[in-house]
C-alpha cells in the first residue's frame, strides 16, 4: 500500500506478472517476520520477564527501527535518483510520516500479539502446575499416614526424652512443628501466610541442621523485617534453604552459607548464597526451583523476580516480591 502511494508506476511494474507478485510479496513477508519475531521473542517477552533491561529492549527497538527506516527511505532515494517517481505526488518528507505511522502500527500490533502469547503461555504453565499438584495430592494420599498419629507420636517421644536428652527433644519438637506447618495449617483463604511463620520454621530447619552437624555449618543469617503484615507462598523461602543444605559445602569458614532477608511497606528481597559442594550429588533435577519459579509467576506476575546464578562453585537465588496489588 505504501508503495502504491509513493510510486503507484514503478509498484505496478513490480508487481505485474507472476514472478513479480511472488518476489513482492515474498520481499514483504521477510521484512515482516523478521521485524515481528525480534519486537516479540527479543524485545517484548524477554521484557516482560525481566530477562532483559528496559533500557537493553528500548536501543535493540531503536536500532531495528533505524535499520528499517534506512532501508526504505533508502529505496526511495534510489528510485528517485534514477527517475522512477515522476508519478509520486510525495515529498520525501511525507513519505518519512507514512513510515513512521506504520512503525507505530507494527509496534502496536507486536505489543498486542506479545501479550497473547504471554496469556496463552500463562494458562498452559496453570494447567500444568494444577496437574502436578493433583498428581501430588493423589501421591499424598496414597501414602498418607494420620497426621494426628504421627503427632501424637512425635508427642510421645518428646515426653519420653526431654528428661535425658533436652537437645533431642527439642528437635523432635521443632520437627514436629516445620511438619504441621508443612501442612498447611496456617495457610490463609489465598493459601499465603504471614511472613514472620514462614521465618519462624525457616529458622527451626536452620537449627535442625546445625544439630545434625554438631554446630559446625558456617551460615551468616540476616534479618531486617520492616514490614510483618507481608505474606507469602508458604514453604518457598524454607524450600531455598534446604536446596543450600542438601547440595552446598557450608563447612569452609570463609565461604559461609549467607541469607539475607528484608520486608519494607509490600516489598520482600531475599538472597541465599552458598559455596557448591564437591562431593556426590544428591540426585535433583530442578524440579523444586521451576516449581517455585511458576508459582511465583502465576500468584505475582510481573511483581516478582527469582533470579538464579550458577557458577562454577558458588550457587545463588535473588528473590523480590512487590505485595502490593
Amino acid at each position: 500500500m505504501l508503495s502504491y502511494l509513493v510510486t503507484p508506476e514503478q509498484t505496478l511494474k513490480n508487481f505485474a506478472g507472476k514472478d513479480g507478485l511472488v518476489f513482492g510479496m515474498l520481499n514483504f513477508v521477510i521484512e515482516a517476520v523478521i521485524t515481528h519475531y525480534m519486537l516479540i521473542f527479543v524485545v517484548i517477552l524477554p521484557a516482560m520477564h525481566g530477562q532483559r533491561r528496559r533500557k537493553s529492549a528500548l536501543i535493540i527497538t531503536v536500532l531495528l527501527f533505524v535499520i528499517k527506516f534506512s532501508v526504505n527511505y533508502g529505496t526511495y532515494l534510489y528510485q528517485s535518483g534514477r527517475g522512477n517517481l515522476a508519478a509520486s505526488k510525495l515529498s520525501g518528507v511525507s513519505l518519512g510520516w507514512i513510515l513512521l505511522l506504520s512503525y507505530v502500527f507494527t509496534l502496536v500490533s507486536s505489543l498486542s500479539v506479545a501479550l497473547l502469547v504471554e496469556w496463552v503461555n500463562k494458562s498452559k504453565e496453570r494447567i500444568m502446575l494444577q496437574k502436578q499438584k493433583s498428581e501430588a495430592e493423589l501421591i499424598a494420599l496414597k501414602h498418607q499416614i494420620n497426621p494426628h498419629f504421627l503427632f501424637n507420636s512425635l508427642s510421645f517421644i518428646y515426653g519420653k526424652v526431654i528428661k535425658t536428652d533436652k537437645e533431642t527433644a527439642d528437635s523432635v519438637l521443632m520437627l514436629a512443628n516445620i511438619m504441621r506447618y508443612a501442612l498447611g495449617t496456617s495457610e490463609s483463604i489465598d493459601g499465603k501466610v504471614n511472613i514472620m511463620d514462614e521465618l519462624e520454621h525457616l529458622k527451626n530447619v536452620i537449627e535442625i541442621n546445625q544439630r545434625r552437624y554438631n554446630h559446625g555449618l558456617n551460615i551468616r543469617y540476616e534479618e531486617q523485617i520492616d514490614d510483618q503484615s507481608i505474606s507469602i507462598l508458604p514453604l518457598i523461602l524454607i524450600t531455598l534453604v534446604e536446596n543450600a543444605f542438601k547440595h552446598g559445602d557450608l563447612h569452609d569458614p570463609d565461604r559461609p552459607l549467607v541469607i539475607r532477608i528484608s520486608t519494607a511497606v509490600n516489598e520482600l528481597e531475599f538472597y541465599i548464597s552458598n559455596k557448591k559442594g564437591k562431593g556426590i550429588k544428591e540426585l535433583s533435577n530442578g524440579v523444586g526451583l521451576q516449581n517455585i519459579r511458576q508459582q511465583l509467576n502465576l500468584t505475582y506476575g510481573m511483581r516478582s523476580s527469582f533470579i538464579i546464578k550458577d557458577d562454577s562453585d558458588n550457587f545463588s537465588i535473588s528473590l523480590n516480591i512487590n505485595s502490593a496489588l
